[in-house]
C-alpha cells in the first residue's frame, strides 16, 4: 500500500508539471515573442514552477495521509548500552559553558547505570582546552551533589525528593539492597562512578570534522586507540592523518571509554537539548527495529528566555511549529527520511557500512565533505520519531541565519560534486586547481554509495531548494522583455503555491492569526531571496573554489546584535543590498520602466535591512510596547520538550549552573569542601 502511495505521489507531481509546461506554452504571445526568448522561458518556468509544484503536492498529501504525529514499534531498551556524544569545536568559553550545561542536562535527565555522556573535543588552544577540563570537574562536582542528596532521600524512603526520572531509571536498580548497606558502603561509590561517566576526551586531528569525531569515538568504543582510517595518501592526500597515530590525546577518560562496545551512540551538537527519558525512549524503539541504523527523533526550536529572545527567533519556532505536521506526513509517506546530524546510532552496523575495518576499508563519506549526513542516510536507513524530540535554539536573527544557509549551500554544493561527478564535479575540482594552486589537494573517494529512487529523492531535496533562488532570478530577467498573454500569472502563481497554498494544510480556528502574520513576515523574508539567495549561493561557490575564506563565526554576529542597536548592524550587514536595489531600479527604470515585477522584487530588497532590524528585535521591547500580537508570538514559541525546572526539586535548590567567572569557581570550592 505504502509503494502505491509512493508511485501516486511521484507520478502526481509528474502530471502536474507537464500540466503547468503546456499552461506556460499557451500563455506566451507567440506572435509578438521572440522564438528563442519564449522557449526559454517555457524552460525555465516548468523547471522553477515544477520544483515549486513539491509544495503543493506535499501540502495536499499531508490533507489525504494525515500530519499527525505517528507511533512506532517499541521494545525493551533497558539493557542496551548508550553513550550520549556531544561534539564541540570551541572558539570561545562561552561556546564551551553552552555545551557542557546542555551535555548535564542530558545526561542528568537519562541518568541510567547503561548511559554514559562524553563531550568529543576538536578546540585547539591550551587555554580552551584548559577551560573544558574545568567545565568537566565542575559538573562532575555538581552531579555528586545532585545525586548524593537524592541518595539520601532514597534510602530513607523519601521518593518524593527523588526525581521520578532518576528513581525509575537509575535509583530502582538498587532497590533490592539493605538500606543501612546501601548508605554506608555503596552510595559515595556509586555517586562517584556516575561522575566519573561525565567524560571529556580531546580529538587529535580534524578529519571528517564533526563526522570524524563520534567515527573516532566509535572506534574508540570497539578498542581501537589509533587511526587507521582515511589515512590513505592516494585517495586523500595531504588531507590524510598519519597511520598509528592516537586517536584522542592520552586521558584517563578515554581509558574508561576504550574497549567497551556501547550499542549506540546518541549524536549531538553544542547546543542540542535532549530532553529528560528521551534517550530511554529511543532505545526502546532501537530495540524494536534491529534492521535500522538510525533512529532520528524530531527536532523542535526551542526559545530560552523571554528576556534575551528576538522576535526572529520567536518567527523560526513558530514556523517550524506550523510545518511540522508536512514533515510527518511526508516521512510517513515515503517511510524514508534525512538524517539531521543528531539522533540515536547503531554504532556495530554504522562501522560496517559506513567507516569499515582494519584491512576492509568503506570511508563513505568523502573526506572534504560538510554534509555528512546526506551520505549516512543512505545506508543506514533512518526510522523519523515524530513522537520524540531533541531540541535546538533558533538562530537570533536573519544574518544569523543567513550565515547558516550560506554553509549548507556550501555543503549542498559539495554533495553536487559528488552526486554529479562529470557535469559538476570535473569543472569544480578543475576550478579548484586554477585558484588553489598549491594549496589544492586532489582527494577521491574510496566508496560510492548506492542511491534507490525514493533516497536520491530525499537526499536532493535540500538542492532542489538551493536551485530554486537562480532559476526566479534568471526567469524575472527574461521576463522583463516577454510579452505574456496574462503577464501576472506565473508569478501569482510562484508566490501562492510557496507561501499560502501550504497553510491550507496546517492553518486551524486556533492559529489563524498567526498563520496570516507569519505569511506576511514569510513574503518580507523570502521575496528577496531570488537575489539574496543568489548571492548566497555565489559565496558559498567561492568559498569552495578559493582557498582563503574567512568565515564570521554566527556567535560572534549575534553577540554584536545583543551588544549594539539591531537596526545599526542590520543596515551594516545588509545595506549594501539596498545601495545596489537603488541603482539597479534606476537603472530598469531607464531601460523599462513598465517592469513592475523587477520593482517589486527589488522593494524587497531594499526593505530587508528593516526587516532584518524589527525581527532582531527583543521579545521583551515588544512586551513592553504592548503589542498585542505578543500574545500569539508567547504562544507558538512557546518552548518544547524543556523539564519543568520544578520539578527537579534539587536542581532548583542549588546555585545556577549558567553561573561564570568568579562565581562560578567560588561555587565549586564551595561545593567540593561541603562534599569533602
Amino acid at each position: 500500500m505504502k509503494n502505491h502511495r509512493i508511485v501516486i505521489y511521484f507520478v502526481s507531481w509528474a502530471i502536474v508539471s507537464a500540466v503547468i509546461c503546456a499552461l506556460n506554452v499557451l500563455n506566451i504571445n507567440w506572435e509578438t515573442s521572440d522564438l528563442a526568448t519564449g522557449i526559454a522561458v517555457v524552460v525555465f518556468v516548468t523547471i522553477l514552477q515544477g520544483t515549486v509544484i513539491e509544495i503543493p503536492i506535499q501540502t495536499v498529501a499531508t490533507l489525504i495521509v494525515g500530519g499527525h504525529r505517528r507511533e512506532v514499534m517499541v521494545g525493551d531498551g533497558s539493557r542496551l548500552s548508550a553513550i550520549i556524544n556531544y561534539n564541540l569545536l570551541a572558539h570561545t568559553k562561552e561556546d564551551i559553558e553552552e555545551c557542557f550545561k546542555c551535555m548535564y542536562d542530558a545526561y542528568m535527565g537519562n541518568l541510567s547505570p547503561t548511559i554514559s555522556a562524553v563531550l568529543v573535543s576538536a578546540t585547539s588552544g591550551r587555554r580552551l582546552r584548559e577551560h573544558e577540563f574545568y567545565m568537566r570537574d565542575f559538573y562532575r562536582v555538581f552531579i555528586f551533589d545532585v545525586l548524593y542528596t537524592e541518595g539520601l532521600a532514597f534510602s530513607r524512603g523519601d521518593y518524593k525528593l527523588v526525581h521520578p526520572s532518576r528513581l525509575e531509571h537509575f535509583w530502582s536498580w538498587y532497590k533490592h539492597i539493605e538500606k543501612s548497606y546501601f548508605l554506608n558502603d555503596i552510595l559515595r561509590k556509586l555517586c562517584n562512578s556516575r561522575c566519573d561517566e561525565f567524560m571529556l576526551v580531546q580529538r587529535n586531528s580534524r578529519v571528517l570534522r564533526k563526522c570524524g569525531q563520534y567515527q573516532d569515538l566509535m572506534l574508540l568504543s570497539y578498542g581501537e586507540r589509533f587511526a587507521f582510517t582515511y589515512c590513505d595518501q592516494t585517495h586523500y592526500g595531504r588531507n590524510a592523518r598519519a597511520e598509528g597515530d592516537q586517536l584522542f590525546l592520552p586521558h584517563k577518560d578515554v581509558d574508561n571509554i576504550c574497549g567497551r562496545k556501547f550499542d549506540y551512540t546518541v549524536v549531538a551538537d553544542g547546543d542540542t537539548g535532549i530532553p529528560f527519558g528521551c534517550v530511554f525512549k529511543l532505545l526502546d524503539i532501537a530495540d524494536a527495529n534491529p534492521t535500522r541504523g538510525i533512529i532520528q527523533p524530531a527536532v523542535t526550536m526551542e526559545n530560552q528566555s523571554p528576556e534575551e529572545d528576538t522576535i526572529f527567533m520567536y518567527l523560526e519556532s513558530a514556523r517550524h511549529t506550523l510545518f511540522e505536521p508536512m514533515s510527518n506526513a511526508m516521512n510517513a509517506l515515503l517511510n524514508r527520511c534525512s538524517f539531521y546530524g543528531k539522533g540515536l546510532i547503531r554504532n556495530a552496523t554504522y562501522i560496517e557500512r559506513v567507516i569499515g575495518r582494519r584491512g576492509k576499508l568503506i570511508e563513505l563519506v568523502p573526506i572534504d565533505i560538510l554534509s555528512h549526513d546526506t551520505y549516512e542516510a543512505t545506508v543506514l536507513n533512518p526510522l523519523f520519531v515524530s513522537t520524540v524530540a531533541f531540541s535546538e535554539q533558533p538562530p537570533l536573527n536573519y544574518i544569523s541565519w543567513n550565515i547558516r544557509e550560506r554553509r549548507w549551500n556550501r555543503g549542498e554544493i559539495l554533495n553536487a560534486m559528488y552526486f554529479w561527478e562529470w557535469a559538476v564535479g570535473i569543472p569544480l575540482r578543475g576550478l579548484q586547481r586554477i585558484f588553489r594552486r598549491k594549496e589544492y589537494v586532489k582527494t577521491k573517494r574510496r566508496t560510492a554509495p548506492n542511491h534507490d529512487f525514493v533516497s536520491s529523492y530525499v537526499a536532493h531535496s535540500p538542492l532542489r531548494q538551493m536551485l530554486m533562488k537562480p532559476f526566479l532570478l534568471v526567469y524575472i530577467l527574461i521576463h522583463v522583455n516577454l510579452n505574456l498573454r496574462y503577464q501576472w500569472a506565473p508569478v501569482i502563481a510562484i508566490l501562492f503555491l510557496i507561501i499560502v497554498f501550504p497553510k491550507f494544510a496546517v492553518c486551524r480556528r486556533y492559529n489563524i492569526k498567526f498563520v496570516f502574520a507569519e505569511t506576511f513576515l514569510s513574503v518580507m523574508q523570502f521575496t528577496p531571496e531570488a537575489i539574496v539567495g543568489c548571492v548566497r549561493i555565489a559565496r558559498a561557490f567561492h568559498a569552495n573554489v578559493s582557498a582563503h575564506v574567512n568565515w564570521v563565526p554566527s556567535r560572534q554576529v549575534e553577540s554584536e546584535f545583543r551588544e549594539s542597536n539591531p537596526f545599526l548592524k542590520s543596515f551594516i550587514h545588509l545595506g549594501f543590498y539596498s545601495v545596489v536595489a537603488v541603482a539597479v531600479a534606476v537603472a530598469v527604470y531607464i531601460v523599462r520602466p513598465d517592469g513592475v515585477l523587477a520593482y517589486f522584487l527589488l522593494g524587497a530588497v531594499f526593505a530587508l535591512p528593516i526587516f532584518a532590524g524589527c525581527t532582531a528585535v527583543r521579545y521583551k521591547t515588544l512586551k513592553s510596547l504592548k503589542c498585542r500580537c505578543s500574545r500569539n508570538f508567547r504562544y507558538f514559541g512557546r518552548t518544547r520538550g524543556r523539564v519543568d525546572p520544578e520539578t527537579d526539586l534539587w536542581v532548583t535548590r542549588l546555585p545556577d549552573v549558567y553561573t561564570r567567572g568568579s562565581n562560578a569557581s567560588s561555587y565549586t570550592t564551595t561545593t567540593a569542601s561541603s562534599l569533602y
